[in-house]
């Protein structure tokens, strides 16, 4: 198994294979954070033995929570459904655009929709967006070059 894995990280990697993973990441990254807030706003007596940083990350807010988690969810249901380069291109694009947007709408927009966007809220919209339009571009641009040669130990 670590075998596998080793190889697995070594291998190089084009820049639609960044992208895949880079999607993989976030949409689950976006349902696990979008059930916890959900979870901590349905549920007093979680939240009050929660730890204030976990607290704080999930956000608490039920309409970015149900946000969240449908980003996630359909990200997830994409990627397990349509295997196409083109398949994860569009979703990329589409997701890089939304989340820009929405990144530039929490700055210009007290409480849009009732999604309470602080700060970080749209700093994390404003990383995670971009980076996934940067990365559908260049997979876009150049589908086989390899993007990253993997020189990661795992021992």
């Amino acid at each position: 198994m670590t075998t596998s894995i080793k190889h697995w990280a070594a291998r190089p990697r084009s820049a639609s294979q960044v992208l895949q993973l880079y999607i993989w990441f976030v949409m689950t990254l976006l349902l696990v954070q979008g059930s916890g807030s959900l979870a901590l706003r349905l549920w007093p007596a979680l939240a009050a033995v929660t730890p204030v940083l976990i607290a704080t990350l999930m956000n608490g807010n039920t309409p970015h929570a149900i946000l969240h988690i449908v980003w996630g969810t359909f990200g997830l249901v994409w990627m397990f459904t349509l295997r196409g380069d083109r398949d994860r291109l569009a979703l990329g694009l589409l997701f890089g655009v939304f989340y820009t947007l929405l990144g530039f709408m929490g700055i210009i927009f007290f409480n849009p929709f009732g999604l309470r966007l602080g700060w970080p809220e749209n700093l994390f919209h404003l990383v995670v967006g971009p980076v996934m339009l940067l990365l559908s571009i260049f997979a876009w641009r150049t589908p086989q070059r390899i993007l990253w040669r993997g020189s990661v130990s795992l021992q």
